[in-house]
C-alpha cells in the first residue's frame, strides 16, 4: 500500500513539473549570461558565464565558492544552464578529489571520501540531513544531477554538522528559481544503447522555473532514466578449509548467474520561494527520487562438493585433496542446483521540508520542519529452485578451470561406471540434457521503510570578541526516526503430479552475455514463469511461511544542540566550537526459543539504551597570501551501526552452540581527526591543493564473533550465556590517514600571454590522488590470535584524471577513474597446527576498479545543445576475492554504454 502511495505521489509531481514547464514553452525568455551563485554561507556574485565553456566556468564559480568558505570543501557547479555534466550526483562527486565511488552493476552508487568508508559520509539537501533508503550508506545513483544548482562536498566538520559525518557531508543545493533572471525552460533527451545485451538507454530531464511579481518563485523538476542490460556473472566460493594441505583451497561450487535487467531511476521535485522583503523568506521543497529494479536471475550452480573423485572419494577427503588441483581438475557425479529469481526492487525517498530565512539587523535565523519517507524494497515474485537426482549416474561430471582468476570455467560430461570407479563420458553441450527436476517455488514481498521527523533552527550573531569581528552561531536539532521491516512469503507444499521442467519455462531468447561457458541454456520466460508461481499460490499449492522471525522495528531519537564562532583576523579566521548529541535507540525483534520444534515460540525481545556524545571542533583559515590559503583543522566525529546492526533479532542453533543476529548494545565508533591542506588560486581557472589527514579510531564497528555474554536466550533450563554470537561488533582501536592532491587548470592565460594560436588555450585538465594508509586492531577470539587490518571500504589509492578540452562551442571531456582493492567484510578464522588460516573465504576484498568514460558538448546555439556520452569504454570487470587476490570468488562484467541527444535552454 505504501509503495503504491509513494509511487503514485511521485507520477503526481513528475506530471505536474511537466505540465508547468509544457505550458510556458511559449513565453520563454532569451539566455541569461550573467549567474550568481549563492548557499547558506557565501555568497558569489559578479561570475560571467557566456556559455561558451561551461565546465570552465563553472569550475571558476566552484573556486571563488571554495575559497570564501570557512571550512574545507569541495565544489560542483552547475553550467550557465542550470547543468551538471553527469547522469546522477554519484557520477559528478565522483570526479572531485579525494573521492571514490563504489559501483554496483557497472553503475556508481555509494561515496568513498578519502578514502573512508561509504558510512563515513551523510548527504543533505539545502543543508539538512536526511536519512538513505539503505541506512547508513547513503546511495547516491538514485539522485538525479539535474536537481542540483551547487553540490559541495564538506569534508572539514563543523559543530553545525551531525555527528555522525565523519569523512565529510555531501550537501546538494537544489535549484530555487532567484537564482535565474525571470522565466526559465531547460532540460535533455538523450537516447542510446547498453552494447552487453543490446539494450536501450533513456536519460531525460525537464526543469521550469519563475518568478511572479518578484515575490514568488516557482522550480519543477522532473527526470527519467532508465537502461536495458545483461550481465557476464560467475561466482566461485566458498573456499573450504581441509586439513589435510591448508595450502589448497578447494571451492564448494561455481556459479553461472545469467541477469537480465532493466533499471529505471526517476525523480520529481517542486520548489516554492516566497520573499516577504529582503530580510524575510519562506520555502516549501518536496525532493522524490524512485529507483526500480526489475531483475530476472536464471542460475545455474554446480555443486562440485557434491562429487567425488574417480575412485569415489567424497570432496576434500584426504584422497581428493592429494590427487587434485584446486584450480583444474574434475569432480565425478556433480550436482547441479538450478535457481529462478525474479527481483522486482524498489527504493523510494521522498524528503519534504518547510522553511524560513529571518534577518533583523546583526542577527539572522533560519528554520526547517522536514518528514522524509524511505522504503527499500526486495520483492520476489518469483523464486524456484531444481536440483539433481540423488543417483551419481544422473549427474554431470564437472571438468572445473580456474587457472585464470578472470575467466573461471566449467565443462560438462556424461557420468558412467560404478561407485569405486567412476568415468567420465561424452561432453554435454545443452544444459537442459541433464535432469534437475524442481524441488520448490514460491515468492516473497517485503522490505523496510523508514519515518522520519526533523525540526532544526539556526541563528547568527554579529558582534566583537576581543575587538575582532566574530559571527556566533548556535542552534539545535531534534530527529526522530523509525526503521521497520516486514516481509511475507510463500513456498510449495510437496508437489503433486508433474511439475514443470526448465524448458517448459524456458523462452526462446539467445544468450545475452559474452563469456565462454561452454554449454548453452535458455533464459526463462517471465510470464510463464511468474504465472506458475501465482497459480500454485491461487490454487492453496504454496502455503504461506512463518515470517514472524523477520520483523523487526528499531529507531532513534536524537537531541543535538551546538554553538560555535568565526572570528576574524587580518590574516584570515578560526572556527571553534562544541556540538552535544543526545541519542535514545529503541528496538524490537521477534526470537524463537524451539527452533527445532515444529510449534513456533515465538517472544517479544525489546531493547533501549542511550547516549550523550560531545564533538568539540576547531580550524583555522590562514590566508598567506591573497591567492595562498593554508586550512587546518581538529574535529571529532562518531559513526553509530547501521538500523538493521541494532535489531534484537537473535537466531541460535543449540547444536553448534552459536548465536547470530544484530547487536542493539554496539557503541559509536569514534573518531577524532586532524586535517592540513594548503590551497592556492593560482588563476581564475588554476587551482591547486594538497592536504594531509588523519583520523584516530576507537570502538571499530566490524563484524566479530566472540561468546554471547547475556542470559537473555536462557530458556528451558539451558544456558546460553557461553555460545558462540556472530554480529556486528566493535573491535580495537586503529587510525587512518592519508594525503590528497590536485590540480586543475586550462591552457587560457598561457597560450594568451605568449601569442600563441587562440586554439589551443582551449585544453586543460583535472588531476588528482588519494593515497590513505589504515590499520584496525581486532582482538583474539578463542584461539585465534589477534590480527590487524585496513578498515573497511578504504583503498591505498584513488586516482582521478580528466583530459579537457573547450573551444568554439565544443566541449570534450576524458575521463578515468581508478581505485585499488578495498575490504568488504571480515570473516572467521580458525587454528589448525599452531596456524591461523581464513575459514571458507575469509576476509573478502573488492579488487581494483576502474572507469573510462568520454562526453562530447556542442552548443548549435545560445538554446540548444547536442551531446554524446560514452561511458565504461575499458569495459574492466568487477572483481571480489577471500582471503588474497589468488582466490577470486566472482567476476562481473556489465557492458560498454553510449547515450546521444540534445540539451535546450529557453
Amino acid at each position: 500500500m505504501i509503495i503504491r502511495q509513494q509511487t503514485a505521489l511521485l507520477r503526481r509531481v513528475s506530471a505536474l513539473a511537466l505540465v508547468i514547464a509544457a505550458t510556458a514553452v511559449g513565453a520563454a525568455r532569451a539566455e541569461v549570461t550573467t549567474v550568481g551563485a549563492e548557499d547558506d554561507n557565501t555568497s558569489v556574485s559578479d561570475v560571467i558565464v557566456t556559455g561558451r565553456r561551461p565546465m570552465a566556468e563553472s569550475q571558476a564559480v566552484a573556486l571563488q565558492i571554495q575559497k570564501n568558505s570557512d571550512s574545507l570543501v569541495s565544489v560542483l557547479s552547475a553550467d550557465a544552464v542550470g547543468a551538471l555534466p553527469d547522469q546522477n550526483i554519484a557520477f559528478a562527486v565522483g570526479r572531485l578529489p579525494g573521492v571514490g565511488v563504489e559501483r554496483d552493476q557497472g553503475q556508481a552508487r555509494y561515496i568513498n571520501l578519502r578514502g573512508a568508508p561509504v558510512y563515513w559520509t551523510t548527504l543533505s539537501f539545502d543543508g539538512l540531513s536526511v536519512v538513505s533508503p539503505e541506512g547508513r550508506s547513503t546511495r547516491f545513483d538514485n539522485i538525479p544531477s539535474a536537481i542540483a544548482s551547487l553540490i559541495t562536498v564538506e569534508k572539514a566538520i563543523v559543530p553545525s554538522m551531525p555527528g555522525d559525518t565523519v569523512a565529510g557531508n555531501v550537501d546538494i543545493r537544489t535549484r530555487r528559481a532567484f537564482d535565474y533572471n525571470g522565466q526559465r525552460i531547460n532540460g535533455k533527451l538523450g537516447l542510446g544503447r547498453v552494447k552487453l545485451g543490446g539494450g536501450d538507454e533513456i536519460d531525460a530531464n525537464l526543469v521550469y522555473s519563475n518568478v511572479f511579481a518578484d515575490k514568488l518563485g516557482v522550480v519543477a523538476q522532473a527526470s527519467y532514466y532508465s537502461r536495458e542490460m545483461a550481465t557476464d556473472n560467475w561466482e566461485t566460493d566458498p573456499y573450504l578449509f581441509n586439513a589435510f594441505d591448508s595450502n589448497k583451497h578447494f571451492a564448494r561450487e561455481h556459479e553461472n548467474k545469467h541477469y537480465r535487467l532493466t533499471r529505471e531511476n526517476m525523480s520529481a521535485t517542486v520548489r516554492l520561494d516566497y520573499k516577504f522583503d529582503d530580510n524575510n523568506s519562506v520555502f516549501f521543497s518536496t525532493v522524490n527520487t524512485y529507483f526500480h529494479d526489475d531483475e530476472l536471475r536464471d542460475n545455474f550452480i554446480f555443486r562440485l562438493d557434491q562429487g567425488t573423485n574417480a575412485a569415489g572419494a567424497g570432496y576434500l577427503t584426504a584422497a581428493y585433496v592429494n590427487g587434485n588441483d584446486p584450480t583444474f581438475g574434475t569432480s565425478y557425479g556433480a550436482r547441479i542446483n538450478a535457481r529462478i529469481d525474479y527481483r522486482d526492487t524498489k527504493e523510494a525517498m521522498s524528503t519534504n521540508t518547510i522553511g524560513g530565512e529571518h534577518k533583523w539587523n546583526k542577527l539572522s535565523a533560519t528554520w526547517r520542519l522536514n518528514y522524509t519517507f524511505t522504503q527499500d524494497g526486495r520483492d520476489t515474485p518469483v523464486t524456484v529452485a531444481f536440483q539433481s537426482p540423488s543417483s551419481f549416474l544422473l549427474r554431470p561430471t564437472v571438468e572445473y578451470d580456474f587457472r585464470n582468476g578472470d575467466v573461471n570455467t566449467v565443462k560438462l560430461f556424461q557420468t558412467g561406471g560404478v561407485t569405486g570407479a567412476r568415468t567420465k563420458g561424452a561432453q554435454v553441450m545443452n544444459i537442459e540434457d541433464f535432469q534437475f527436476p524442481m524441488n520448490s517455488a514460491g515468492n516473497l514481498k517485503g522490505g523496510d521503510f523508514t519515518n522520519a521527523y526533523t525540526a532544526k533552527a539556526d541563528f547568527d550573531y554579529e558582534a566583537e570578541l576581543g575587538g575582532h569581528e566574530t559571527k556566533f552561531e548556535f542552534g539545535g536539532l531534534w530527529t526522530d526516526r523509525t526503521k521497520k521491516s516486514r516481509e511475507s512469503s510463500f513456498t510449495n507444499l510437496p508437489f503433486s503430479g508433474v511439475t514443470p521442467t526448465w524448458a517448459q519455462l524456458a523462452s526462446d531468447i539467445d544468450y545475452l552475455g559474452s563469456q565462454k561457458l561452454n554449454y548453452t541454456f535458455r533464459y526463462t520466460d517471465k510470464d510463464v514463469t511468474k504465472a506458475f508461481v501465482d497459480n500454485l499460490i491461487a490454487t492453496g499449492g504454496a502455503r504461506k511461511n512463518d515470517t514472524t522471525g523477520n520483523y523487526w522495528r528499531v529507531g532513534e531519537t536524537i537531541t543535538a544542540g551546538y554553538a560555535m564562532g568565526t572570528t576574524r583576523f587580518d590574516w584570515g579566521n578560526v572556527v571553534y566550537g562544541l556540538r552535544v548529541e543526545h541519542i535514545q535507540n529503541h528496538g524490537q525483534a521477534f526470537v524463537d526459543f524451539t527452533p527445532n520444534a515444529t510449534t513456533r515460540d515465538w517472544r517479544a525481545v525489546k531493547t533501549k539504551n542511550d547516549v550523550t556524545l560531545f564533538y568539540p571542533s576547531a580550524h583555522v583559515n590562514w590566508n598567506l597570501r591573497e591567492d595562498l590559503k593554508l586550512r587546518v583543522g581538529v574535529t571529532t566525529s562518531a559513526s553509530r551501526a547501521d538500523f538493521d546492526d541494532l535489531r534484537p533479532n537473535y537466531t541460535f542453533v543449540d547444536a553448534d552452540e552459536a548465536i547470530s543476529g544484530g547487536n542493539p548494545d554496539a557503541k559509536p565508533e569514534r573518531q577524532i581527526g586532524l586535517d592540513t591542506y594548503l590551497e592556492w588560486y593560482a588563476g581564475r581557472e588554476t587551482f591547486i591543493s594538497a592536504g594531509l589527514f588523519y583520523k584516530d579510531l576507537k570502538d571499530v564497528l566490524v563484524q566479530t564473533t566472540r561468546p554471547f555474554g547475556s542470559t537473555a536466550l536462557n530458556s528451558g533450563g539451558v544456558d546460553r550465556s557461553d555460545y558462540t554470537v556472530t554480529q556486528i561488533g566493535n573491535a580495537g582501536s586503529g587510525h587512518l590517514k592519508g594525503l590528497e592532491v590536485f590540480f586543475s587548470g586550462t591552457a587560457e592565460t598561457f597560450v594568451q600571454e605568449r601569442g600563441l594560436p587562440s586554439w589551443l588555450g582551449g585544453f586543460g585538465t583535472r588531476l588528482s590522488g588519494t593515497w590513505t594508509s589504515s590499520e584496525v586492531d581486532l582482538a583474539a577470539v578463542g584461539p585465534v590470535p589477534a590480527r590487524t587490518i585496513s578498515v573497511l571500504g578504504t583503498s591505498d589509492a584513488v586516482y582521478n584524471v580528466q583530459a579537457i578540452y573547450e573551444k568554439y562551442g565544443m566541449t570534450l571531456r576524458l575521463a578515468y577513474q581508478y581505485r585499488t582493492p578495498w575490504g568488504q567484510s571480515v570473516g572467521a578464522r580458525r587454528v589448525s597446527n599452531g596456524v591461523s588460516y581464513a575459514s571458507d573465504n575469509g576476509d573478502i576484498f573488492w579488487d581494483s576498479d576502474e572507469e573510462l568514460d568520454f562526453s562530447a558538448r556542442y552548443r548549435v546555439n545560445k538554446n540548444v545543445e547536442v551531446f554524446f556520452d560514452a561511458s565504461n569504454l575499458t569495459n574492466q570487470g568487477s572483481r571480489r576475492y577471500g582471503d588474497q587476490s589468488r582466490y577470486p570468488i566472482e567476476y562481473e562484467k556489465f557492458g560498454r554504454r553510449y547515450v546521444g541527444g540534445v540539451r535546450f535552454n529557453f
